[in-house]
């Protein structure tokens, strides 16, 4: 039974990734729901990820990561969406804190203090928006890179597969990244190009971050 409801959910993803390229490719408006359709989904099948510490830290951030996406996609509230989407790197703090074995503590403030400073920083001498970004921005670099340090200290096909979770997140980040731009920097469209490619890497991301659960019952290794 579950094996059938796996596969109904990758098949219904797939429908809603080809919906809402399709629709992006062609100009077509309404799309951001079927996007946000499709980032439900792997929320709502989070709720499968298995009840040990380090799934339920994945459901959690996969639901704030559903709570960000209804800020920025359907209401678009920068100031709202993207310290949720910090909130997520939080978690996934946690989750490394708990697969390396490090103070908790120690994790959270490596993210956090500096950010914070910087973040500050930015938003006084620069705007606000930036330094929110960049607050986000630090949490997850740190976070990207500590996923490659557990793939390199402690191997597994589940520890990589995050990590290319992670880097797909990335790209999806860049890609916003040059959507914000004036054209002025970037030709519009390199922006409008970037702006299709921003949920052809995040839609797989997610996927990617929540199989490392046992939400599809992938084996530990």
């Amino acid at each position: 039974m579950k094996k059938i409801v796996t596969y109904c959910f990758f098949a219904i993803e797939a429908v809603l990734f080809c919906t809402f390229l399709s629709m992006d490719i062609m100009g077509m408006t309404g799309s951001n729901y079927v996007k946000f359709a499709a980032i439900a989904l792997v929320g709502a099948f989070s709720f499968f990820a298995g009840k040990e510490k380090d799934n339920r830290i994945v459901n959690i951030a996969l639901i704030f990561t559903v709570i960000a996406d209804v800020c920025l996609v359907l209401l678009g509230k920068f100031f709202w969406g993207v310290p949720v989407f910090a909130i997520v790197q939080v978690c996934y703090a946690i989750r490394f804190s708990y697969l390396s074995g490090k103070p908790l503590v120690g994790e959270i403030l490596k993210r956090t203090v500096p950010a914070v400073v910087l973040g500050g920083l930015a938003a006084y001498f620069l705007d606000p928006k930036i330094g929110l970004t960049v607050f986000y921005a630090w949490c997850f670099g740190v976070n990207f890179v500590h996923g490659f340090e557990l793939q390199i200290l402690k191997p597994s096909k589940r520890h990589l597969i995050f990590c290319i979770g992670l880097t797909l997140f990335a790209c999806c980040d860049c890609c916003v990244g040059i959507t914000n731009l004036e054209p002025s920097f970037m030709s519009e469209a390199m922006i409008r190009n970037a702006s299709i490619a921003t949920w052809i890497f995040y839609l797989p991301s997610q996927l990617l971050i929540l199989s490392t659960t046992e939400a599809f019952k992938t084996k530990k290794s």
